[in-house]
């Protein structure tokens, strides 16, 4: 696996200039000019100002430069701009009209991605991104009173100053909570690590009739009642369910801070596994988009020409998406006993555009009786582990009003979106700015899978 993924790494991207793996890919200067040709045309477009942080922290340095010009900027701020892109893609697919087939090819992730890593090689990363968590403390979950402890003491303002001033977590972001038993110890009878029986053909037209589980460390480590009730959901529709014995992380971290090489040896460790679950006929599930992400686009972009690692990404499916192909064959049980009212769904874009998450959710909650969903698009430029950091706290808070407003608009049932850790951020903007609009019924977050199991009174 080693080797493979060393030659499927020879692919040559616009704004990549070189391969990966290339010392060419590396070098400053390169990087430099790159990132100048791809400002420069930022800069005349403008388009993505309100998409995240990144774009109005170029245009700041280009219109307060001598003569407003990007010439007047000191390369010496580009790579630090970086430090602003958490790679969600959304400036790039579907909505850069100079990305390809425009002849500049413009790929503003990729370039970021590439400074991402001149700055890791240069030592150049700060020590909170080296150490990045949903939770600086979520190494300690699943032990039970540990967690808890941990948990009571994150409701004190004077341990969130100690963590920030440790972590570089803002003392006023949400930070999600220790499981006191995790997703892969409570569900363990169903892990399933490497089949060792020949690769099986299941009875279905298209859609596998036995799901894989990668949990994600969200959910493993924080919400594990998430992967419990997509296993509830699955099982309830008489699919087979096992969970992938994969306990390490999918790379996001290390790739969000230019680790390639550290998010190329995860992949060594976590290709064959999953390859295994695929080849045995498996449907690869992941409850987390950004997870899935990883070895749908990520991966696949990273090592174009590595045949495991496009068949891990054939075999995966977005949760929603997998059930309403499910119903697509007539297999997917409808015998709703509880309506849901109003949902105000926010559409995720980290991993959400690629997969299509978000109109396979709408489609799937449209089957339930007397349910309204209300799909909110805006930005994700402020969720994730960018937005809780000190640095980034109040850009973020600043590009999320918009969504938070309108996820709190007309008196919701409930609150939803694939994307679990952006969708408590926006639960908690709502409530830090006394939006809702009944104070005697706020509207409760729920996962869509979650809202599933509750329909189907399980």
């Amino acid at each position: 696996m080693a080797q493979a993924l060393e030659d499927g790494s020879s692919h040559e991207a616009p704004e990549l200039g070189a391969a990966w793996t290339s010392p060419d890919y590396l070098d400053e200067q390169q990087c430099l000019a790159s990132m100048e040709r791809v400002f420069d045309v930022c800069a005349t477009c403008r388009r993505c100002l309100s998409q995240c942080s990144t774009f109005p922290a170029l245009f700041d340095l280009i219109d307060e430069s001598e003569d407003s010009e990007l010439g007047s900027v000191p390369k010496s701020h580009y790579l630090d701009l970086a430090n602003h892109c958490h790679l969600c893609d959304q400036c790039h697919v579907g909505h850069c009209p100079y990305s390809e087939p425009h002849p500049q090819q413009i790929n503003f992730p990729a370039i970021m991605l590439r400074a991402k890593a001149v700055k890791f090689a240069k030592g150049g990363t700060h020590f909170g991104a080296a150490f990045e968590r949903h939770n600086p403390f979520s190494h300690l979950a699943g032990v039970p009173v540990v967690a808890a402890l941990v948990n009571t003491a994150a409701g004190s303002s004077a341990v969130r100053k100690w963590i920030e001033r440790g972590t570089g977590v803002d003392a006023q972001a949400w930070l999600p909570k220790l499981a006191t038993r995790t997703f892969l110890a409570r569900e363990s009878s169903l892990m399933l690590a490497s089949p060792a029986q020949p690769p099986v053909v299941a009875d279905h037209v298209r859609v596998p009739r036995q799901v894989a589980i990668l949990a994600s460390c969200y959910v493993n480590l924080h919400e594990p009642e998430i992967g419990q009730d997509l296993i509830q959901v699955l099982q309830h529709n008489d699919i087979e369910c096992v969970v992938a014995d994969l306990e390490g992380c999918c790379g996001q971290a290390k790739l969000n801070m230019g680790d390639l090489s550290g998010f190329a040896e995860l992949a060594r460790i976590n290709i064959p596994r999953l390859l295994a679950l695929a080849q045995q006929g498996y449907a690869l599930v992941s409850p987390s988009p950004r997870c899935a992400r990883i070895f749908t686009h990520n991966l696949p972009a990273l090592f174009p020409a590595n045949a495991e690692i496009q068949q891990v990404k054939e075999a995966f499916w977005a949760p929603t998406e997998y059930l309403i192909a499910l119903h697509g064959e007539d297999a997917l049980k409808t015998d709703f006993v509880h309506s849901l009212g109003k949902v105000n769904y926010h559409e995720p874009f980290l991993g959400g555009a690629h997969l299509g998450i978000a109109r396979h959710t709408e489609a799937l909650l449209a089957l339930i009786p007397d349910t309204e969903v209300n799909v909110v698009k805006g930005s994700p430029g402020f969720g994730g582990d960018w937005g809780s950091r000190r640095e980034h706290f109040p850009m973020a808070m600043k590009i999320g009003r918009q969504v938070v407003r309108q996820m709190a608009d007309q008196a919701p049932d409930y609150l939803s979106t694939d994307c679990q850790l952006t969708g408590r951020q926006i639960a908690w903007g709502i409530e830090s700015l006394g939006l809702s609009q009944t104070p005697d019924k706020k509207p409760e977050l729920v996962h869509p899978l979650s809202l599933l199991r509750m329909a189907y009174g399980l």
